[in-house]
């Protein structure tokens, strides 16, 4: 809730927040006196935080908070904490997961006439993997890496057709201003972010959320993909599920690997 309701935070609800998951381990030993002293807040201003993101009153933001509290990890050994941090990405996901929300993507990936991924950078590799996974099942899929063709393959959409948009942040112009041209087209627009209430968000006509990579504490890790290839992965395991696509699947494998 933190993560999601974030842009919309006043600048010092903001600081809160990032106070809180900068030091949410030490978070239930402190009061709200401590806490509004820490971050030069009234208390009145924590308790409109609180209430902000569900909780009606400090107290019951702790409890609910403590849930999320992991034991501390082994800093000093990198694999260890490697694979304590893509637990905890690969958990959150898990845990934000609206199955519902999946079930509808799958049904409009299996209507529609064509299929386009938009992201930039890391998003774009992501959107580069699911391009090569659905056309092993015979999906009509393009994935666009570059804004100008994001612009140019939006203005040919039409309604049948669908969008997904990659962006960890929501914020990312070029990405969001092509869902917008796709949109005006009557094109389905999915959007898979971190947070909402972003542009990419707003313009979405169903957007999955993700766990911002910096819940996990560790400035230093580099993959902000992990959650997202989650979700792709998901959506093409129930995709296998149609036997149709499944034998596509399974022939593109057998070229692949028949040495012929």
């Amino acid at each position: 809730m933190l993560q999601l309701e974030y842009q919309r935070f006043s600048a010092k609800e903001k600081e809160i927040a990032d106070y809180v998951m900068r030091n949410k381990s030490s978070i239930n030993n402190m009061n709200i006196r401590d806490l509004a002293a820490y971050t030069t807040a009234s208390m009145s201003t924590i308790t409109r935080f609180c209430k902000k993101v569900g909780c009606s009153t400090f107290v019951d933001f702790k409890i609910r908070l403590s849930r999320e509290v992991h034991q501390p990890r082994n800093e000093t050994d990198i694999f260890i904490r490697t694979q304590q941090i893509h637990n905890d990405i690969i958990n959150a996901t898990a845990e934000m997961l609206d199955t519902d929300k999946i079930k509808q993507v799958v049904q409009y990936i299996m209507e529609a006439r064509r299929i386009y991924v938009y992201g930039l950078g890391s998003s774009g590799l992501s959107a580069l993997e699911f391009k090569y996974r659905l056309m092993r099942m015979d999906i009509a899929i393009d994935a666009v890496t570059d804004s100008h063709m994001m612009l140019m393959s939006a203005s040919l959409l039409g309604k049948d057709d669908l969008v997904i948009g990659l962006s960890n942040s929501g914020r990312t112009l070029e990405v969001s201003d092509a869902l917008k041209v796709a949109k005006k087209t009557g094109s389905t627009v999915v959007g898979i972010t971190n947070f909402d209430h972003t542009p990419l968000s707003e313009i979405s006509d169903l957007c999955i959320f993700t766990p911002d990579i910096g819940r996990t504490g560790d400035v230093n890790f580099i993959n902000s993909q992990l959650a997202i290839i989650y979700i792709l992965d998901v959506i093409s395991l129930l995709l296998l599920d149609d036997k149709n696509l499944l034998k596509a699947r399974q022939q593109t494998l057998r070229t692949f690997y028949s040495g012929d």
